[in-house]
């Protein structure tokens, strides 16, 4: 986060004999002239001679708050009391500078010995990231603690995640075994859900779930790139020197905050509950590329964040390709085929020239002739020829040719590259192949 773009404004508020600090995220470039700090001379200075109050935290300084979500509200109190012999005087520093409050102290005289209040802070998680941290500091006429730093600190958790990724690459598709992928479907947020319903868009796809326990959870959703960081991290700050103080010093420079060895950075929540879904992709895919998904629906409610892709249901995007008994080639100079992809990549010529691209075709022989019987080609306009190269004596396996073209003189295009792209997709009366399909892309100009 860039430090100088975002400034933490605090409050104090005088409620019911207790000290609140609240702040909110502000832009430093959306400044209020009502809202200029505090004169130098409202900061507290210590007395020339004592006796003093002494300022004491009841507890921890900083505070982990443990797992929250987007757009969830939080609060925290800190305790604090004089065990000193005289009251302190405190204000709430921005940055090491008074804030917009016109109360520099607590009542007539600050904080009475033996008294105690709290410090309270208010925030709203508006980043989505990971980790949050919110700071307030409290500046006092203590000597010996000038000033203090209160820090909450926790993760930010999602309702509904899915491990590895919300898109799957299967590779190429057996012919004979069935291909499977594992999912973990899991909460950081819930202690418990069910998934109510799985829609495949493929009969071909079937999924079986099973319940996870806390410590298959664990183990399946550790991220060992950020345990080996977290590992190097501890590593460097035990082997960083220390800075040393000398007998008798004192310092009202406020140290830069570094997080201990087992602080939270590059950790993230543990999942709550969660399943295991076994997708398996049975042979029989169409031919070409293979592109399926796999709604899953919970009894997860929505939380706050209505604007972020999670909730009660998710889709996972498979991708593939089948060769099955075809095999697809290239045999025009300045045109690609990709068989990872099956797409065929015309490149860039004249729209007024349009262009033909040849593909061939090795397909496994049947006992009957191969035919097309319908084609589907988007855009509509594109135009193809299948012919068979009666020439060709394969053993097992008949040569075609599929010629795709362009026409001339249509109006300029541009299919793929980000773009939507076009489609070829042929069905036949191959026992075996009953549909190849492929994609286009190419630039008309």
């Amino acid at each position: 986060m860039n430090i100088r773009a975002v400034a933490v404004v605090v409050f104090l508020v005088l409620t019911g004999g207790g000290l609140a600090v609240h702040f909110r995220q502000q832009s430093v470039t959306d400044h209020d002239p009502s809202l200029k700090l505090a004169n130098a001379s409202d900061i507290p200075v210590p007395p020339k001679s004592g006796p003093y109050g002494k300022f004491v935290v009841v507890g921890e300084a900083v505070h982990n708050f443990g797992v929250m979500e987007h757009m969830q509200e939080g609060q925290h109190e800190f305790k604090i009391r004089n065990d000193g012999q005289a009251p302190i005087k405190m204000v709430a520093l921005t940055r090491d500078q008074t804030c917009q409050c016109t109360l520099g102290s607590l009542g007539q005289d600050g904080l009475k010995p033996g008294e105690e209040t709290v410090v309270k802070l208010t925030w709203t998680i508006k980043n989505p990231s990971t980790l949050f941290e919110h700071s307030a500091k409290i500046r006092t006429d203590d000597p010996e603690n000038p000033v203090t730093t209160f820090r909450v600190r926790g993760l930010v958790g999602k309702r509904l995640l899915i491990k590895p990724s919300n898109e799957i690459n299967l590779g190429s598709l057996s012919e004979k075994q069935p291909t499977e992928r594992t999912l973990v479907v899991y909460s950081q947020i819930v202690d418990a859900f069910e998934i109510t319903k799985l829609e495949p868009s493929n009969p071909l796809i079937v999924t079986t779930v099973t319940p996870m326990t806390a410590e298959q959870l664990k183990l399946a959703t550790i991220d060992p790139q950020a345990e080996e960081s977290r590992a190097m991290m501890a590593k460097m700050e035990a082997d960083s020197p220390k800075p040393e103080e000398k007998p008798g010093s004192k310092s009202n420079v406020e140290l830069p905050h570094v997080p201990p060895a087992d602080d939270l950075a590059g950790k993230s929540p543990d999942p709550k509950c969660g399943y295991e879904l076994k997708v398996t992709f049975q042979p029989g895919f169409s031919i070409g590329k293979v592109r399926e998904t796999l709604q899953i629906h919970t009894n997860i409610p929505f939380g706050k964040q209505t604007d972020a892709p999670v909730g009660p249901s998710m889709q996972v995007t498979f991708t593939g390709t089948r060769s099955g008994p075809v095999q697809i080639f290239s045999a025009t100079v300045g045109t690609l085929w990709s068989p990872e992809e099956s797409i065929f990549r015309l490149g860039r010529f004249s729209a007024k020239e349009g262009r033909k691209g040849k593909l061939i075709v090795l397909i496994k022989k049947s006992d009957q002739e191969l035919e097309i019987t319908e084609a589907k080609l988007d855009p509509p306009q594109l135009k193809y020829e299948f012919r068979k190269d009666e020439k060709f004596n394969g053993p097992g396996r008949n040569k075609y040719e599929i010629i795709v073209e362009v026409p001339a003189g249509g109006v300029p295009l541009s299919l793929g590259g980000g773009e939507r792209s076009g489609s070829v997709i042929l069905q036949t009366n191959h026992p075996e192949a009953k549909i190849i399909k492929f994609d286009l892309e190419f630039t008309s100009f």
